[in-house]
């Protein structure tokens, strides 16, 4: 079974303070195979979806992925976006509950007991940190001023 897959705008670098929009890609996946002479069929759909920020921070289990926004748009709070309070690299990972149903040779879908946890791959996110500084040097004249 596929993983779902964690996106981060912007990525790879965030800001310290900054809201980072964290999201899950995961879609729902079919699985047909012969057993013992039968044509089973299985449909994995993704029902729950949790979010490790990298830390210390969780969000969920919840019914919602999160969304992507436009790059114009990224900064704004999303309801699975996170602020980080430190500088540092931060390995985000995500955790896609899937919930099964199967038939068998094209009988109905009967539910399957139980659900599975399927872990993402780790995305490394650089939180930076920024300083601004109002600078009156002129550059020409003094090359090693602040900002020059």
């Amino acid at each position: 079974m596929a993983a779902g897959k964690v996106v981060l705008q912007p990525s790879p670098h965030t800001l310290v303070g900054m809201e980072t929009n964290v999201y899950i890609d995961a879609a729902e996946q079919t699985f047909e195979m012969v057993l013992l002479d039968q044509t089973i069929r299985i449909i994995a759909t993704p029902t729950e979806f949790e979010l490790n920020y990298g830390d210390g921070s969780v969000y969920g289990p919840t019914s919602t992925p999160g969304a992507p926004l436009h790059q114009d748009r990224w900064g704004e709070q999303t309801q699975t976006s996170h602020r980080y309070a430190a500088s540092g690299d931060y390995q985000v990972v995500a955790t896609v509950h899937f919930s099964g149903t199967y038939s068998v040779n094209g009988g109905p879908m009967i539910p399957i007991d139980g659900r599975a946890a399927v872990p993402s791959e780790r995305q490394t996110l650089r939180v930076w940190r920024a300083e601004t500084r109002s600078v009156a040097d002129n550059c020409l004249i003094n090359p090693s001023g602040v900002g020059c």
